[in-house]
Parts: C-alpha cells; sequence; structure tokens
C-alpha cells in the first residue's frame, strides 16, 4: 500500500500524519474523549464473538507485526500499504489530488497490553484515554463553488456500534445520527459541507464481537471543506476498553497484514473525486 497515516483509537482515514496530531499538521486527539451515496456494497465479514469481560492491564500499547514499528499512545503516523491507490494528479482529471490530506488516513485503537491475542485472552482490552476518543482535522482542497463526490475504501476490524435518527445505507455504513449504546467504539466522520456526519461500524446490536469491514462509500464534499474523523466522536461515551482482536484477524491489503493487529483500526484511500 502507499504511504498511510496511522492513528491509534491508540480510526489511521490513513494521510500523512507523525504522532497524533501527524507531520500534517493534523489536530492530536482531544484529551477528553447521503442517501444515495453508498454504491457498493460490502466486501465481506468475519466476526469473533465472546462472552463479557474486562480487559487486561499490560505495558506501553505496540502494534505487533506492523513493519513501520511501533506507535505510542495516541499517536497517528505514515505506514505502508501494499494495495492503496497513489495520490496521482493524473487519476480522475488530477482532482483526486485535492482529497490528498484524507487519502490514507487510518485511524488505530491498539490494546494496552502487546499481545493481546488468543483466546485464553480478555475478549475486550484496555485502551489509554488517547486511544479511547480521538479527533483528526483535515480539509478537502478545490473550488469552494464545486461540490465534489468522493469515494473512498473503507477497511478495518472493528467492534460493533448502534447508530439512531440517521439511515443505514449498506450492511456497515450510517449516514447522519448519532450513537445509541454506551461504552462501544464509535468511528466518525464529519463533514463540514455539506454538513453530515458518517459512521462505519454499524451493526443492530451490541456484543464483544470483532468484525472486519471492507466496502466503497461516495461521500459528497465541498471544496475547501473542513472533515473531521473521530474515535467516539459525538455523543460517544468511551470507556476505557476495546473489544480485542483476540481472534487474530487479519485485514487483506493494509499493514500489518498478514498478521493481526493488536487491537482496531479503519483505513480510508482515495478511490477517485468527481466533480457534480
Amino acid at each position: 500500500m502507499a504511504n498511510v497515516t496511522r492513528v491509534p483509537c491508540f480510526f489511521v482515514l490513513v494521510a500523512l500524519a507523525g504522532a497524533c496530531g501527524g507531520d500534517d499538521g493534523s489536530s492530536p486527539p482531544a484529551s477528553g474523549p447521503g442517501g444515495d451515496a453508498a454504491r457498493s456494497g460490502n466486501g465481506g465479514e468475519s466476526a469473533s464473538g465472546g462472552s463479557a469481560g474486562s480487559g487486561n492491564g499490560g505495558g506501553a500499547g505496540t502494534l505487533g507485526g506492523d513493519a513501520g514499528g511501533p506507535i505510542e499512545d495516541g499517536s497517528a503516523r505514515e505506514a505502508e500499504a501494499s494495495d492503496g491507490p497513489s495520490n496521482d494528479v493524473t487519476r480522475e482529471g488530477g482532482l483526486v489530488a485535492i482529497a490528498a490530506e484524507l487519502d490514507h488516513f487510518r485511524l488505530e485503537c491498539p490494546c494496552i497490553d502487546a499481545d493481546h491475542f488468543g483466546l485464553d485472552k480478555q475478549d475486550n482490552c484496555d485502551q489509554v484515554p488517547t486511544v479511547d476518543r480521538q479527533t483528526y482535522k483535515k480539509t478537502l482542497r478545490g473550488d469552494p463553488n464545486v461540490t465534489y463526490d468522493v469515494t473512498l475504501h473503507v477497511r478495518g476490524d472493528t467492534e460493533p456500534n448502534t447508530y439512531v435518527n440517521g439511515k443505514l445505507e449498506q450492511n456497515r455504513f450510517y449516514t447522519g445520527g448519532e450513537t445509541s449504546t454506551p461504552g462501544y467504539t464509535a468511528y466518525m466522520l464529519s463533514v463540514d459541507l455539506p454538513k453530515q456526519v458518517y459512521f462505519f461500524n454499524y451493526n443492530p446490536t451490541t456484543s464483544h464481537i470483532h468484525f472486519l469491514i471492507d466496502y466503497q462509500v461516495v461521500i459528497p464534499m465541498k471544496g475547501g471543506t473542513s472533515v473531521t474523523f473521530d474515535v467516539n466522536g459525538g455523543k460517544s461515551v468511551p470507556d476505557g476498553h476495546g473489544v480485542s482482536n483476540r481472534e487474530r484477524l487479519v485485514v487483506p491489503g493494509i499493514a500489518p497484514a498478514p498478521d493481526p493487529f493488536n487491537g482496531q483500526l479503519v483505513q480510508f484511500d482515495v478511490v477517485s473525486v468527481q466533480a457534480q
């Protein structure tokens, strides 16, 4: 994959970041915590279940198996992706470049303990506060008088959350509304113009399960608008824990594949940008 930004949910859309806040000038994580846009379906999911339990404590949170090296608490950085698109200005008439800050951005939520794999582990794990609530502001470039359809490829491994007062566009993608179950992680994208919020890990119920997501969505964005990625944004109520990837689910095509990620991640790759 091309260079990707990593954010621990420790959701890295992977842009160009360094420590939580990134080298691209994105904001550090907060210290506290359309319609027919979705056009292609979910690309298949795996899920792991388990009984409820509290996460283990432990040492510093690192990302096992990632060739990019360990990520410290609440940090963001560029990572290697094997098959994501590059910011090639020749694609889509050069419009992809206006979404460079969004391309390969990624939210990461690692467990505190460095190796939380295996069924002998609890089905959730502890996370530091800067992972449990994260905020990253990006800017779409382009003509402020034009609205663009930005197609994103969304991949990751996450726990579920429930959302209300919006619309389920496809299996996991929910437009508008707000979270409705306290204590479960929400992955949220907010667009200022046209104003809307989007969530990426919808499930009709919550439980200690972990599943893969892989789908494309089309999100309208006005040129020059602010775009914000959040872990547990809006009305979410983080609890210091995340459902763990103890069954070693691997997200194909993005680091640390072929190894599993020690926690949760959601990555956003820009597929295309087209003026409406």
